[in-house]
């Protein structure tokens, strides 16, 4: 707008203080957003990601086609390292990268990476990028005029080395990925989905089309394995062979992949295909009421199953229903209520369910007790099936931090929980171990390696390698409580 830099419309959006009230407001209000937005820095960006691009390399000549997945390790001062898997035309190898940063208050960047492929000369690499989604994702091209590359960089699905695991891909993802012709095989496609079972196998159907023969499917069984930095490998057994690529987890419960089959070049995506949800804490009797709210937004019916579990797993019966599971029914942009009044002795456990698309809602907490006004709270819905979650703690003066974490896949978690203070130094670590389908409660503090707590605030990640943790945080004032929202990888 005016041909002006961001930093010049913000100090031109200053200076028109000394306008008339009406004036200031018509002019100020569209640069407002472009003044108060720009907040980035090589902060922002530091890190561990794993980039897919693809292109052409030499643009200006033969134009061989290649793409790149990669992981890099960014530092605050923007300095990188990292290695990358390469499809060049077919040819499959590996580099390792070095290289530097440079991210600006409008959230742009710039990168110039040496890549060094395994028994071949270095290349030098220039790349503009744009952090997008608060700085969880970039986009990225090549600035060099002599390449043609772009892709995307995203951050690895858990927060620090060693906090992914085999655990973290449980579920069903759809699949989708493109191969540009080699010689002389036409460019095809394939798209479908991939059911993770969280401890290493998986099944799979898919769609294949190049074109010319049209398109067929391809079902079948495989395997993957996820390592700590939350790069891995999957393989697809096919009828007379396999497919091999090797992954990288990202935030958003995403999946990068490439092919390492020699001669090949195919790359893509998986993304989570359903949300498998669970309320970590449902709790009812002995003084505490619990609800759980849903909301159809979408133009047609839905249906899913609610089912409720004990601490350990079992099927935990909601007198006030008669059952321990139901099928929930919501028309379109109705909604649903499902109460567990406060009778009889305390019972407690969690409640689990996958989300229709379109379908949102939270759980609601009460607490009655004699004497005092009854007091409630608003309990986000969790990811059934993240393998890592971050919360703000506060355990100054009066306050305690409780938190309920649930394990709701098949394979038995250790849950490693460290917690930091305000300035990010290290207050303790602790670990719970939480076998198939169970969950605990308890004040943050009362764990082994955390008494250090009382007294300050901070976070606490809660991270697993196998298994799956969510999350919810309650905060305790005498008579009152809140519950604390997290963030999960």
């Amino acid at each position: 707008m005016w041909g002006l830099s961001v930093g010049e419309i913000c100090w031109f959006r200053a200076m028109i203080g000394t306008m008339s009230t009406i004036a200031r407001f018509l002019m100020v209000l569209p640069l407002a957003a472009l003044c108060y937005a720009q907040n980035c820095s090589n902060q922002s960006w530091s890190g561990t990601h794993y980039f897919l691009i693809s292109g052409t390399p030499n643009a200006n000549s033969s134009r061989t086609p290649i793409a790149r997945l990669g992981k890099l390790v960014v530092d605050n001062s923007g300095s990188l390292t990292g290695q990358s898997t390469d499809s060049l035309s077919g040819t499959i190898g590996t580099s390792t990268i070095t290289g530097s940063s440079t991210v600006i208050n409008d959230c742009s960047g710039s990168e110039t990476i040496t890549f060094t492929p395994q028994g071949s000369p270095a290349t030098l690499s220039y790349l503009a990028f744009q952090l997008v989604n608060g700085a969880q994702e970039g986009m990225v091209a090549d600035s060099d005029s002599r390449v043609i590359v772009t892709g995307r960089v995203h951050r690895a699905a858990a927060m620090g080395e060693g906090q992914c695991g085999t655990g973290i891909l449980i579920g069903n993802y759809g699949f989708s990925g493109y191969g540009p012709s080699l010689g002389a095989n036409a460019p095809f496609s394939r798209i479908g989905g991939i059911i993770f079972d969280g401890q290493g196998s998986l099944t799979y159907k898919l769609s294949y089309n190049n074109g010319t023969s049209g398109t067929s499917t391809q079902t079948g069984n495989g395997t993957y394995t996820v390592a700590g930095d939350c790069s891995g490998t999957v393989r697809l057994d096919l009828a007379n062979s396999t497919m091999n690529f090797n992954i990288a987890a990202v935030e958003g419960n995403n999946v990068l992949f490439i092919e390492t089959d020699a001669g090949t070049l195919f790359y893509g995506t998986m993304q989570t295909q359903s949300r498998p949800m669970v309320l970590p804490q449902f709790a009812f009797g002995g003084g505490w009421y619990s609800a759980l709210y849903f909301d159809n937004g979408t133009d047609a019916a839905v249906s899913f199953q609610l089912s409720f579990f004990q601490d350990n797993g079992t099927a935990l019966l909601v007198p006030a229903l008669g059952r321990s599971s139901l099928q929930i029914d919501i028309a379109a942009h109705g909604t649903a209520i499902i109460e567990a009044p406060n009778i009889l002795s305390l019972n407690q456990g969690y409640a689990t369910f996958t989300l229709p698309p379109g379908v949102t809602g939270y759980g609601v907490f009460r607490q009655t007790v004699a004497g005092r006004p009854d007091q409630e709270a608003v309990a986000p819905f969790a990811l059934a099936n993240s393998a890592g979650t971050s919360l703000l703690w506060d355990d100054t003066t009066s306050f305690v931090t409780s938190v309920a974490m649930v394990n709701a896949s098949a394979a038995s978690a250790t849950v490693k929980i460290d917690v930091t203070d305000n300035a990010g130094d290290e207050v303790g670590t602790a670990t719970v171990v939480l076998p198939a389908h169970h969950k605990t409660e308890t004040p943050l503090r009362s764990l082994q390696g955390l008494a250090g707590m009382a007294g300050q605030r901070g976070r606490a990640h809660f991270s697993v390698t196998t298994g799956s943790v969510a999350v919810l945080g309650l905060r305790f004032n005498t008579s009152a409580f809140t519950s604390i929202p997290a963030v999960q990888q």
